[in-house]
């Protein structure tokens, strides 16, 4: 076939409709033919002179249509049905199924959103906390860095920084990042914190035509941003008391088609587990064999306060498949937005392009405060964070362990600021947060950190914003309403939550 297809640009039909329709055209008169290899979405895009996404637009309407056939490392292929197509190609649900799929999820989680900012009386003991305790920042630190940076040729930071972000604060990363990950400053993107890092990185995977997969328990947001550019959103759940994989149930997850994972090793939010070197070390395997690209959220590595730290996962796979994701913010404070995004250079080259689009740049001051606070003032902010996070943790497990009924068990963190706690099934953490906040206390109930709202007997404790005291007060309350409530055997509603029903 002569690939040189006559495109119209002026709106009327859209690019990717006129790639599939040429396409569509080609089969029926015969030029392509079962089996014959089209060029790849790089090539046409460049052939055509067309976006990338365009591109893949079409060619996943005419795969979910069973007109086309993509094989792992090998290419795109015709493949023209005997019959009428099934309702679903690989793993994926038919269009109307998947939109149904996303409005439930979307309901559930704007339910549970609403659930979650009922008001707290005065005096509440914040438990739900996943971000530092402004309280931890030295009280002269930030002035201290604005006095320096702006000390040093301030006229540096008038104009844009560029789509990859200041040049010092890329080279005060890299040199962090050693010698655990090498990553050189021209394969580091400056992001708007650790959000807009994993959105690029959604975005790419997006483009590049893979299918989302993510572990589960996790941060909400995570599944949410697939969601928004139009993924279903296939969730892949860790080995109880660990951050492992399931490896069979991703193989079964990601079988037929190529896949973007996301997973979060180190003190991974909810539970606060971190994956072993050996369970690392497998995932990195399963990448290689399967042609998988991982999302790596580092967020929480600096703040390990006790044990062997693990070697990076990121440094573990293979090149060309793995983007990693952190940010400065979330050991030092939110309001910074300093995150950051690192990957080979050609998966670099190709997000600059959409971060161009995006921004233009992050802001210059607070990127040149971030490195001045990497060169001087991390490491020891880093010693008092870690130190009170683990004074934290101890007073935690201890009020856990005197005052929890029987029947209940938690994680046991190495670093971070959260904890995993597991109830008997019976028992709802909707029910233990409703009636927590009539008693002062506020908690995260599981269903929050599950697309399909599973995980209703557990909750997430967060103990680094409170005093060991109020900890022990919370916990105490705690205790006693799930005590109640197991007594009089409370419903737990949906077993399994929303993917029950799915």
């Amino acid at each position: 076939m002569n690939w040189k297809l006559r495109l119209k640009s002026n709106g009327a039909t859209p690019l990717y409709q006129q790639v599939e329709d040429a396409i569509r055209g080609a089969i029926d008169a015969g030029q392509l033919r079962d089996g014959e290899r089209i060029p790849s979405v790089v090539e046409l895009s460049k052939k055509l002179g067309i976006n990338k996404l365009t591109v893949v637009k079409a060619f996943q309407k005419l795969e979910k249509a069973g007109l086309v056939r993509s094989e792992v490392g090998r290419g795109t292929f015709i493949s023209i049905p005997d019959s009428e197509p099934s309702a679903t190609i690989d793993n994926e649900p038919a269009p109307e199924v998947a939109r149904s799929i996303r409005r439930l999820r979307e309901g559930y989680a704007r339910g549970l959103r609403e659930l979650m900012m009922i008001e707290r009386r005065p005096g509440t003991i914040n438990l739900s906390g996943g971000v530092p305790n402004p309280d931890m920042v030295a009280e002269d630190l930030l002035e201290r860095l604005c006095r320096e940076v702006l000390a040093h040729n301030p006229r540096r930071l008038y104009e844009y920084a560029g789509p990859a972000g200041l040049p010092e604060l890329r080279e005060a990363i890299s040199q962090r990042l050693a010698p655990a990950n090498p990553v050189a400053p021209d394969e580091i993107i400056l992001t708007n914190g650790s959000q807009q890092a994993l959105s690029l990185a959604a975005l790419a995977a997006r483009e590049d035509g893979r299918a989302a997969l993510c572990e589960t328990p996790t941060y909400s947001a995570i599944p949410n941003l697939f969601m928004m550019y139009g993924e279903t959103v296939q969730t892949v759940a860790c080995e109880t008391g660990t951050s492992a994989l399931n490896l069979d149930q991703l193989s079964a997850a990601s079988a037929r088609r190529r896949v973007v994972l996301y997973v979060c090793p180190d003190f991974r939010n909810p539970t606060g587990e971190t994956m072993t070197a050996g369970d690392r070390h497998e995932l990195a395997q399963w990448t290689r064999r399967n042609d998988a690209l991982i999302i790596v959220d580092e967020i929480f590595r600096d703040l390990r306060f006790e044990g062997d730290e693990p070697p990076s996962l990121y440094a573990m796979l293979p090149p060309g498949r793995r983007i990693l994701v952190s940010s400065i913010s979330k050991t030092f404070m939110t309001g910074l937005r300093s995150g950051f995004l690192a990957a080979d250079r050609a998966i670099v080259n190709e997000l600059l392009a959409f971060k161009r689009y995006v921004d233009l740049g992050g802001p210059s001051l607070t990127q040149a405060v971030s490195a001045a606070f990497l060169r001087s003032g991390y490491d020891t902010h880093l010693q008092k964070v870690r130190a009170a996070y683990r004074i934290g943790r101890d007073a935690a497990i201890g009020a856990l362990e005197k005052y929890m009924p029987k029947g209940v068990s938690w994680s046991r963190p190495e670093g971070g600021f959260q904890l995993w706690v597991t109830m008997p099934p019976a028992i709802s953490s909707i029910q233990l947060f409703l009636h927590a906040v009539e008693q002062g206390v506020s908690i995260v109930p599981g269903p929050a950190h599950d697309v399909d709202g599973r995980f209703v007997n557990c909750f997430r404790l967060g103990y680094g914003y409170c005093s060991p005291e109020e900890l022990g007060t919370a916990i105490g309350r705690l205790a006693q309403i799930i005590e109640r409530l197991a007594a009089r055997g409370a419903e737990q509603g949906p077993p399994g939550g929303l993917g029950s029903i799915l």
